[in-house]
């Protein structure tokens, strides 16, 4: 039973019944961005530890930012003031980090941190009575979250399992790893058309941007193409590739996995020919997807590093005189801007005169045009734009954020010190960055997980809008149109666990997977 609430925050009522719901079985909760996910294992942790005084709460998270703002967010909110918490991270050395566990009893870390201690045997999980795992979606394949699962439920003795998304996924396969690996037998789901969200859910404007490709991009991309059949067509005649048939990233990726096994297995011959046309094929097609959705500054980085590179299959590439020609082209395309910087350039000045207190998200998927959007950003007046990566650095003109860095600029732009943040996928999960006006997509995605976790960067606290720009006739469309196939099936099938999963929870029997129908 209960005994504490939450420090200075009202829990909402379908918070607490979905809290409610968690602490009677192993629990997967799929709540949109900005509804309260946190608050939900707030009231679920208190829960826990007031019924088992002498144990510990885990809270996960894939990010370092994440897990801080984790941290802070249950250091206000906790009620027992007492209670020691800890943020546990790999650069604290591993007996500092043993002793921390030990004496805590709000534990936050990232599960690769955790996943190496108990495997090291610095400490188990014997005494933990909650973990937390949030943006559980990635609980899949090799990822840390399924070794710290399977060893807490091994040794815990009062176990109990939160996962917390806003979009597990469309596939009934990863949904069904995700709830195997985390022992998933309730879910709570809610949509924002459900009545008991209903009123806390702020309109969301989605608007698509369909741009045209220059003639000269389409020109140099033409180049490019008939590279790319070149090396396609060789692979079909190997009967590494099947005939008559498009040929995408997917496949290539497939076809190249294929052909490793086999070298690794003893292949030998032809395979290595095999193999390097499909690394040329995948450049090839990369430097194509660069062009066209980016524009010629980053497609042009990348040529121009293939001859630099340590492969032989790169470094063939940029001996190719179809290669070099292109890359002539594409280097002298950079003074002609491709039609998303216009296009943004006006999204952007657009909300500013509007509203001098705007703020703006930009997401790409690529480090290079980052940068590159920031700078061209940083031309308009009254813009304050600023780069927002991960910790990696890819090169000296590339480097990567310090943790202390990014939690800065996360604060800097909460304050308005910057009113515009461009940021790679590092920015997408569960960040609270509030009253965010727009966030604008420089490209399609083609993950309906990517897309839900970028959108809901807005209409947090009042009104937003969120903006997709797409070339046309390009890889953006194909994407576009895949992502919202994924979201939509992926409604239905949460749809389907909401309709039924009552019955189920009373019972105490069945997963998410029960009320999924065959793929």
């Amino acid at each position: 039973m209960q005994t504490l609430s939450p420090v200075g925050i009202e829990a909402r009522e379908y918070q607490r019944a979905i809290a409610n719901s968690a602490l009677q079985a192993n629990t997967l909760v799929v709540l949109p961005t900005g509804l309260g996910k946190t608050i939900v294992a707030l009231l679920v942790a208190v829960d826990r530890l007031s019924k088992y005084p002498e144990s510990k709460a885990l809270i996960l998270a894939p990010t370092r930012p994440l897990v801080l703002q984790h941290a802070g967010f249950f250091e206000k909110h906790y009620p027992d003031k007492n209670a020691k918490s800890v943020f546990l991270t790999g650069e604290v050395p591993p007996p500092a980090r043993a002793s921390d566990f030990e004496n805590a009893r709000l534990i936050f870390a990232t599960p690769e941190v955790i996943r190496n201690d108990v495997s090291a045997g610095r400490y188990d999980l014997h005494n933990v009575s909650l973990i937390v795992f949030d943006e559980a979606h990635r609980c899949v394949r090799d990822y840390a979250y399924s070794d710290v699962a399977q060893a807490y439920r091994s040794q815990a003795v009062e176990p109990l399992i939160l996962g917390l998304t806003a979009s597990p996924s469309a596939k009934k396969t990863r949904i069904e790893e995700i709830c195997q690996k985390l022992a998933i037998a309730n879910v709570e789901t809610r949509t924002e058309e459900d009545s008991d969200v209903a009123e806390y859910v702020n309109e969301v404007e989605v608007r698509w941007e369909r741009l045209p490709l220059p003639g000269d991009y389409k020109e140099a991309t033409k180049i490019l193409r008939s590279a790319l059949d070149v090396r396609l067509n060789k692979l079909r005649t190997m009967h590494q590739l099947p005939q008559g048939v498009k040929v995408g990233k997917r496949m290539l990726l497939e076809l190249g996995e294929k052909l490793h096994n086999s070298l690794r297995r003893g292949g030998a011959g032809a395979l290595y020919g095999a193999v390097q046309l499909q690394s040329q094929a995948m450049s090839l097609t990369h430097a194509i997807d660069l062009l066209e959705t980016q524009g010629a500054y980053g497609a042009n980085r990348f040529l121009s590093k293939l001859e630099r590179a340590r492969t032989k299959s790169a470094r063939g590439l940029a001996r190719d005189p179809q290669i070099i020609e292109a890359q002539k082209l594409v280097a002298s395309l950079e003074k002609t801007p491709h039609p998303k910087e216009s296009k943004l350039r006006e999204l952007v000045s657009d909300d500013l005169k509007s509203n001098t207190d705007a703020k703006i998200i930009v997401f790409t998927q690529f480090r290079d045009t980052v940068e590159s959007i920031a700078d061209n950003l940083n031309k308009i007046d009254k813009v304050r734009a600023i780069r927002f990566v991960g910790q990696a650095s890819r090169s000296d003109e590339d480097p990567g954020m310090h943790q202390s860095e990014q939690m800065q600029i996360l604060e800097d732009f909460r304050e308005g010190k910057y009113n515009v943040l461009v940021t790679t996928s590092i920015g997408e999960e569960g960040l609270h960055v509030p009253d965010v006006d727009h966030v604008i997509f420089y490209e399609a995605v083609a993950s309906e997980i990517r897309m839900i976790q970028r959108r809901g960067r807005t209409g947090r606290t009042r009104p937003g809008k969120t903006t997709v720009l797409m070339t046309e006739g390009t890889v953006d469309e194909a994407y576009y149109w895949t992502s919202r196939r994924k979201e939509e099936q992926m409604h239905r099938y949460l749809a389907t666990v909401k309709n039924r999963g009552l019955k189920r929870v009373t019972r105490k029997k069945g997963t998410l997977l029960d009320y999924l129908g065959p793929q």
